[in-house]
């Protein structure tokens, strides 16, 4: 097969499903009109200023509004900005829908997060002999349906459409196509930090390589990658000459997981040390019983912390002696990691709990110390309660303090209301 690999992207996801479905904005918007919107955000908590933005209609975003900017500031820079709360289940249910009319049309098409998805074409295929024409009348399809603008990035590999999908975000169509062809004359003269996938690692690459652009990594000797980021040097190497192995996975969603993580935003700032360990404490908790439910165990803990207007903080891991899913043995490593790391000058926004390493479990750790089969048989009877009643039927008594985030966690989805 000859495959051309596809990234649709949804616009403003959140922000596009609110205008939708108001009925005074939805029917005078425009497909590739952007002015069309009216300036609006998506915001975790509309009567407190101090809320975050969590999307923004393009309109919004051309007066300085961006997602993560505190309420208050963005309605400094729009006075007439409307403001909705999130409405996780109808985001949800949108997003299951559009990515069946994307397994429709494209039977290679793999789920890539909530609102983006990888499609591939065989273009030696009758079907797909114009790939611009094919994802053309997927973009309009779901603009029919939905009223949501996608923007479609094409390449050799799903790496390089990741890329031209962030060039089709700012083009007049909402589509870019990149062929081996054009790796030297468009992706090559572009700096390193827009290299996707690398985050702090492009800083690196500027600092101790010299290198500005992504052309300048491609000619790195992989030798020298490897030697200064290990497995990850090979696959730097690949990506800035513009080559990925990965192919399309239709179950992506179903594959085994290779950990477990949560994460969470509080109300305020957490100065007290006793306050951020309720939270970590109460983040495990849904960790481990993930991991139960999966009958895994982890050997690595992560902890990451966010600090004051979620800017600057740490993530740091550690590895364990032996593999598990216990609260009680996790616990204290994430504790320790939050004394090593945490600058308690500045005050706690957010919180995540990581365990990965995992593998699949069908014995029991025993223990000289304690008694492991019947800490297995309580924490049995604990999950059965939650999946029965719910998360909040048993709970730990902290999770009833000022600092417990349980109870108003349990009335979110995907940590908003509903």
């Amino acid at each position: 097969m000859n495959l051309v690999y596809a990234l649709c992207d949804m616009q403003s996801f959140y922000a596009s499903c609110e205008v939708a479905s108001m009925v005074e904005y939805s029917a005078r918007r425009k497909e590739f009109d952007d002015n069309t919107d009216p300036p609006l955000v998506v915001s975790g908590d509309p009567t407190r200023r101090s809320g975050v933005v969590l999307a923004a209609t393009p309109t919004a975003k051309k007066f300085g509004v961006s997602n993560g900017i505190r309420l208050g500031e963005a309605q400094r820079l729009v006075p007439n900005l409307i403001v909705v709360r999130p409405h996780m289940a109808l985001y949800l249910e949108t997003s299951v829908r559009i990515q069946e009319i994307m397994r429709l049309h494209f039977p290679l098409q793999e789920q890539f997060s909530v609102d983006e998805g990888f499609i591939a074409m065989d273009v030696d295929s009758h079907l797909f002999r114009d790939p611009i024409e094919a994802v053309r009348k997927l973009q309009a399809k779901i603009w029919d349906c939905f009223k949501i603008r996608c923007r479609i990035g094409l390449g050799p590999n799903k790496w390089v459409a990741k890329m031209t999908n962030a060039k089709a975000k700012k083009s007049t169509g909402g589509i870019v196509w990149w062929t081996e062809d054009d790796i030297p004359t468009q992706l090559h003269p572009l700096k390193v930090e827009e290299m996707w996938g690398l985050r702090r690692r492009a800083e690196t690459l500027r600092r101790e390589f010299k290198a500005d652009t992504i052309g300048d990594v491609a000619r790195i000797p992989v030798g020298q990658l490897r030697a200064r980021f290990g497995v990850w040097g090979d696959v730097i190497h690949r990506w800035a000459n513009g080559q990925d192995i990965s192919g399309i996975n239709p179950n992506s969603y179903d594959a085994a997981h290779k950990g477990f993580s949560h994460r969470t935003t509080l109300p305020r700032d957490f100065y007290e040390r006793s306050e951020v360990a309720v939270v970590i404490l109460e983040l495990l908790d849904e960790v481990c019983h993930r991991l139960r439910r999966a009958n895994q165990v982890g050997r690595r803990v992560g902890l990451g912390v966010s600090y004051e207007r979620l800017e600057g903080g740490f993530w740091r891991a550690k590895t364990l002696s032996r593999h598990t899913n216990s609260p009680e043995e996790l616990y204290p490593e994430l504790l320790a990691l939050l004394d090593r790391y945490w600058d308690t000058r500045s005050g706690v926004r957010a919180v995540s709990v990581a365990v990965d390493m995992l593998h699949f479990t069908d014995a029991i750790q025993l223990s000289l110390f304690d008694d492991v089969p019947k800490r297995k048989q309580l924490y049995t009877t604990v999950d059965e309660i939650h999946e029965r009643f719910g998360e909040t039927a048993l709970m730990r008594a902290v999770s009833l303090t000022k600092a417990g985030q349980l109870r108003d966690r349990s009335r979110r989805i995907g940590g908003h209301y509903a």
